[in-house]
């Protein structure tokens, strides 16, 4: 099968496109021939070996961990799922080997959901890891209730894009950051006070509207200024979520009460069948998004290094 893979550590031009062997699905997997993959920032901190005291690596490694296409075989024990199903799925495991910037994928039945008929396979693909990850979040670690103020940063991002819309059907008011021109675009998705970090304080600006803190932060920043700005901004007893980092050792943390956790996406198939149910019912859509090919992945990981992206960006496999 035609796929893109990398056999060392290195920059996006380690990644190759070639052929590698098809997968055959466990007894408790289902083997997807994928029509769509995402580009998600773990993938390129896998490949330049920035995590790899933390998995296991099966050489070549095949990126990737969303999926979106259609089950071609079933192992014995799969009980919930059959040939000619269409779904979407997030195939992580921390034994890094083959993933979805391929044709076929096998992934464990628990692992995936059925795919709403009112989405692309390109809208499927954008959607599982950051999903999960922003659900598990606000709807989890920490339950975000009505009335609660939540300040996500980078709202124009990956996990921006979906964690805004979740917080508002949470019943949330929303403050996130943005550059201006993207305004439109995170007050589309549900923001109530987007701030342009370039040209205002942002720790400022959430102070005037909430002086005693907002009631939780999702913080996406990896820098040491945003990961304590993160306990600053949140009120006594509120949360903190990380995306990147554990939390820092801070006094105020402690004096405050703050929860503060390092939220690491899992999968869960029963989870992300939920969250599908409201994208397919038009609770939810699917953020912007940049469509390439499987040939310009290497392009596509240098875009996600830029940090300048917005939404998501999919790769487009082959045609179901």
């Amino acid at each position: 099968m035609k796929a893109v893979y990398y056999e060392e550590f290195g920059s996006a031009d380690i990644l190759k496109l070639g052929e590698q062997p098809k997968p055959e699905p466990g007894p408790d997997q289902v083997l997807v021939k994928v029509a769509a993959t995402s580009v998600n920032p773990i993938d390129r901190r896998l490949r330049s070996g920035e995590l790899k005291d933390f998995f296991q690596y099966s050489w070549p490694v095949i990126p990737g961990w969303d999926v979106a296409g259609r089950i071609e075989a079933v192992g014995e024990d799969v009980e919930d799922f059959q040939v000619g199903d269409d779904v979407v799925g997030l195939g992580f495991t921390w034994s890094v080997g083959p993933g979805a910037y391929a044709e076929y994928m096998a992934i464990d039945e628990t692992a995936i959901a059925k795919k709403p008929a009112n989405l692309s396979w390109h809208e499927a693909a954008s959607l599982p890891l950051v999903n999960l990850t922003a659900w598990q979040s606000l709807n989890e670690s920490y339950k975000v209730q009505p009335g609660d103020s939540v300040f996500i940063q980078a709202g124009a991002g990956g996990i921006g894009s979906v964690a805004i819309p979740i917080a508002k059907h949470l019943g949330a008011k929303v403050y996130t950051t943005t550059r201006s021109k993207n305004f439109d675009y995170v007050t589309s998705r549900g923001a109530d006070v987007p701030i342009d970090y370039k040209r205002t304080n942002y720790v400022h600006v959430l102070k005037e509207h909430e002086p005693d803190g907002v009631s939780m932060t999702l913080e996406t920043l990896e820098d040491k200024i945003y990961v304590e700005n993160a306990i600053r901004v949140t009120k006594a007893g509120g949360a903190v979520i990380y995306m990147n980092n554990e939390p820092p050792e801070m006094p105020e943390k402690n004096d405050k009460g703050i929860h503060a956790e390092w939220v690491h996406h899992r999968p869960d198939g029963a989870m992300l069948q939920t969250i599908m149910d409201l994208y397919g019912n038009g609770t939810f859509t699917a953020p912007k998004m940049e469509v390439m090919g499987l040939e310009d992945a290497a392009e596509a990981h240098r875009k996600s290094e830029s940090w300048r992206t917005n939404g998501k960006m999919v790769l487009h496999v082959q045609d179901i």
